[in-house]
């Protein structure tokens, strides 16, 4: 099948150019995963810096300097199953689609990949949360460097706002609804009916609450995807800030940082930050208990 570079497609165009006909709406097999397999050619649906719509968040990206993609397999791929092999000796051509907002339902063609490198047993998870792993290629796409930076550019910093925003959102329309409520009052200022973010001298802090009895206030960070330990030193200049110039003596100064992910650099960072926790959401924003 032939694609055009940097145009976008959806999952149902694609599937009509191949078979005249749209993508069922039940029993569509793999068209609605990561990568479906059609005689000799593979579609592989990426998706960059952001989770898919199954929960799964692999580290797929572009290097810029180097002109590679990493592409991540489904969890349980291995570079031993027979299709893989066949991908690995060059008798099944792979077509790669990306993009970067999972609500989006356009992917951009970067073209046909070629395999540079290749290994097994890269740590993931399945539907179900339990740990296996996959298989992990690095690969070039002819004028993907053409692409993708202008797709970045647009896509990108868009989907990153979008998911932090609407994450924000969420928590402060159902700020009563959530055990957080329950144990503080948002400390946030409201212009004209809009509310206004409390600024520090080093940035805005997504959502600043105070205690219901005013003993202790509350720093909370967002971040859209997963969490790392450079999200520590942000939210500590903040608290240091609260502490400084906002509460007495009395008050203590907390932090909470929500992420649909976290890794092991944030939680040795976390483990001599005691005044910090960790929470998760779920692609649909409800919040999770702290695992940290």
């Amino acid at each position: 099948m032939e694609f055009k570079k940097g145009s976008e497609y959806t999952r149902d165009q694609i599937h009509n150019l191949y078979f005249q006909k749209p993508l069922p709406k039940k029993g569509t097999g793999n068209w609605k995963t990561g990568y479906v397999r059609i005689k000799e050619e593979l579609i592989v649906f990426m998706n960059i810096d952001v989770p898919g719509r199954t929960g799964h968040d692999f580290d797929n990206r572009y290097n810029p300097s180097e002109k590679t993609i990493v592409w991540y397999g489904k969890p349980d791929s291995h570079s031993q199953q027979p299709m893989i092999q066949k991908l690995i000796n060059g008798k099944i051509k792979p077509h790669f689609f990306a993009r970067w907002d999972n609500r989006d339902p356009k992917f951009v063609y970067l073209g046909i990949g070629k395999i540079i490198t290749f290994e097994d047993d890269h740590p993931t998870k399945r539907s179900d949360g339990t740990s296996t792993t996959c298989f992990q290629m690095t690969l070039s796409c002819e004028d993907a460097d053409k692409i993708l930076p202008t797709a970045t550019d647009s896509n990108v910093q868009k989907s990153n706002f979008a998911m932090e925003k609407h994450l924000e959102e969420f928590i402060i329309e159902n700020w009563d609804s959530t055990d957080i409520g329950k144990d503080y009052d948002r400390h946030e200022d409201e212009i004209d009916g809009k509310r206004k973010k409390f600024k520090t001298d080093t940035g805005e802090i997504d959502i600043f609450a105070i205690s219901k009895d005013k003993t202790e206030y509350l720093v909370i960070e967002l971040k859209k995807g997963r969490a790392t330990y450079s999200v520590v030193g942000q939210i500590q200049s903040y608290m240091g800030y609260v502490k400084d110039e906002i509460a007495n003596k009395n008050q203590k100064v907390k932090g909470l940082i929500i992420a649909l992910e976290d890794d092991l650099s944030l939680k040795r960072a976390l483990s001599i930050n005691p005044e910090i926790n960790f929470r998760r959401y779920q692609i649909g924003f409800d919040l999770m208990k702290s695992e940290l």
